[in-house]
């Protein structure tokens, strides 16, 4: 009889991307893989080759498994007491913050359990990188009192209910993953708060079963779970052949997120004037280029005056106002995410030339372009 790895996967419940990601992996290696624990079944005692787990620290399965210790295994989540694949948690705060600002918003929210490292870690990341361009965060702690120990849905809904009355808006709320953003999403509904022109709301993991079918639908950043499974799975694998034990957890990138109504803080939809949302539209599509505002109104079919008025209206800036924010948002990515001398940055982002751009950009953000990139590149 033909021998192949005997693998087991632990996980409290099935995660799509992340189990396609492992599964794929263990169909390529030719392993035998039993990921029933998923769907709630008992995990039997037997020799294993191999275990990857999904558990987080403190589930008493992973403990026995941990003090067993006569396979290797690897953690798709953070744990000191064996190798892990994890998310870039950092990158997955900073990446949505980076969305919300260039959404527009200008008042930001953090819902997150201080209790627990990976959601505390990307809320200090989103904080971080929204102190960088000098606005504010509001933290939403949902982590249970010592007494407590555990914190019922209904206490937490009240909670967020309170603090998303006082909070200043239009405001950007980041969730640290799409089911509890879905129960943010209910509570801003249930309190008549227009989502996303009240409260703009972000999950994170990109989980097709729920964000597709909220209203509106629901904003994600993409965590690529299924890298995570794949890497993990890749890295068992180097084990068994006798790897060294990597010395750091290995960090996987989010690939960004997938921008839906929840965060469509200019949903052009919902925009009533139809010059201002082909003004808005001509804006984005041709704001790298040296366009005017007589242009954007050429482009409206309609006179530079009336199309001034209305966009006041309807956008909350002038013409000219939301071309140079796009430009800057654009700018901004180009800093942080390419190694583009501040004069290509210019011409690419539409400001032109190298001078003008960087007064522009202090004149906004208070630092010049290359103290911006020294302070939010990794």
């Amino acid at each position: 009889m033909e021998k192949h790895h005997n693998i087991l996967f632990l996980s409290q419940y099935y995660t799509e991307n992340l189990h396609r990601g492992v599964a794929q992996y263990a169909l390529e290696a030719d392993w035998h893989l039993n990921a029933a624990s998923a769907r709630g079944y008992p995990v039997p005692e037997f020799k294993w080759s191999g275990i990857i787990s999904s558990l987080f620290p403190g589930n008493r399965f992973l403990e026995n498994f941990l003090k067993n210790g006569s396979a290797p295994m690897v953690s798709l989540t953070k744990t000191i007491h064996c190798p892990c694949v994890i998310s870039d948690h950092e990158a997955v705060g900073r990446c949505g913050a980076e969305h919300f600002i260039e959404q527009g918003y200008q008042n930001f929210a953090f819902y997150f359990k201080e209790s627990d490292w990976h959601e505390k870690t990307r809320f200090h990341a989103f904080k971080s990188k929204l102190n960088s361009t000098l606005h504010r965060c509001y933290p939403i702690n949902y982590t249970p009192t010592p007494r407590a120990r555990t914190q019922s849905v209904e206490v937490r809904i009240r909670m967020l209910r309170r603090v998303l009355s006082r909070i200043p808006k239009p405001v950007a709320l980041m969730v640290p993953f799409d089911c509890l953003a879905v129960e943010a999403l209910d509570v801003c509904q249930d309190m008549g708060l227009h989502v996303p022109k009240e409260v703009g709301i972000l999950g994170v993991n990109n989980d097709a079963l729920i964000c597709g079918f909220t209203r509106p639908a629901l904003s994600s950043v993409d965590d690529d779970e299924y890298r995570i499974g794949y890497e993990g799975a890749a890295l068992l694998d180097r084990l068994m052949r006798g790897a060294r034990l990597p010395k750091r957890p290995v960090l996987i990138q989010p690939k960004g997120v997938v921008a839906r109504k929840s965060t469509d803080l200019l949903d052009l939809t919902e925009v009533p004037d139809r010059y201002v949302a082909k003004a808005v539209r001509f804006i984005t599509e041709h704001y790298a280029e040296p366009i005017t505002t007589n242009e954007v109104a050429l482009a409206a079919g309609v006179s530079k005056g009336m199309l001034q008025s209305r966009f006041t209206e309807h956008i909350g800036c002038t013409i000219h106002e939301q071309i140079e924010k796009k430009r800057l948002n654009h700018a901004k990515r180009l800093l942080t995410e390419t190694d583009l001398k501040t004069s290509s940055i210019a011409i690419e982002s539409g400001f032109g030339s190298r001078e003008r751009f960087s007064k522009r950009f202090k004149q906004i953000t208070g630092v010049t372009p290359m103290e911006y990139r020294s302070s939010n590149t990794r």
